[in-house]
């Protein structure tokens, strides 16, 4: 007789997880970044693929990175792994796991791809393909100097939290956006990274037919 996944196992998270990834997202329900009113001209548009690393531990929790402060782009910001594509990569999840690879030194062969969310469009001009990857507890991960600072870990049940979220709103160019945050510890995850984790719960709350309260507004200076 098959026993019932016990409740926030790693066998349950990832039973869910590939249940909600795996039915297509209703058209009334849009996923934050195709609410916030981001506009991209296509043949210009920089693609890029990200990891959402999870890693199935007893008690599962997903691999965040802190950019290095010597980065061009987002220096410092904490987000998943991945980055633009190549002329040499196969499509986004090629990407993602590439850079994941280079990045933490995550082997792709530890990493199961359980489902890809709908692209998030930045202001500053790109189009993330985000994709949901199950990855081996066994697995080894360390920076890459060069680009990342630290890796840390962040309780999946934590990440999924919609209590911890908050929204706030940014001006760039004269136009006014809403972003979405998550803390954790000291880590204030915020901007794309945190936005994909939302859709994220999103998609997970939707399929399970759950209702998410609207984060609440953060406050100035927190």
């Amino acid at each position: 007789m098959t026993q019932p996944h016990e409740r926030g196992s790693a066998a349950e998270w990832r039973h869910r997880l590939t249940a909600a990834l795996a039915e297509p997202l209703d058209e009334r329900e849009a996923a934050p970044g195709e609410t916030r009113g981001v506009s991209i001209d296509e043949a210009t548009a920089r693609r890029a693929g990200v990891l959402i690393p999870v890693v199935g531990a007893a008690r599962p929790y997903i691999y965040f990175t802190q950019r290095s402060h010597a980065l061009r782009h987002h220096p410092g910001q904490i987000s998943f792994p991945g980055g633009s594509m190549e002329a040499y990569d196969r499509n986004a999840e090629a990407a993602a796991l590439r850079e994941a690879h280079e990045e933490i030194g995550l082997d792709p062969s530890h990493v199961e791809i359980l489902g890809e969310l709908p692209e998030y469009r930045t202001i500053t001009g790109f189009v993330i393909s985000p994709f949901v990857g199950w990855v081996a507890p066994a697995a080894r991960v360390a920076p890459d100097r060069v680009e990342v600072t630290r890796i840390f870990g962040v309780p999946l049940a934590h990440a999924l939290d919609h209590r911890h979220f908050r929204r706030q709103t940014r001006e760039r160019d004269g136009q006014v956006h809403q972003i979405y945050s998550i803390d954790y510890d000291d880590d204030h995850i915020w901007g794309a990274t945190a936005g994909i984790l939302y859709g994220l719960l999103q998609r997970l709350s939707h399929v399970e037919a759950r209702e998410v309260e609207r984060p609440r507004a953060r406050q100035p200076g927190r």
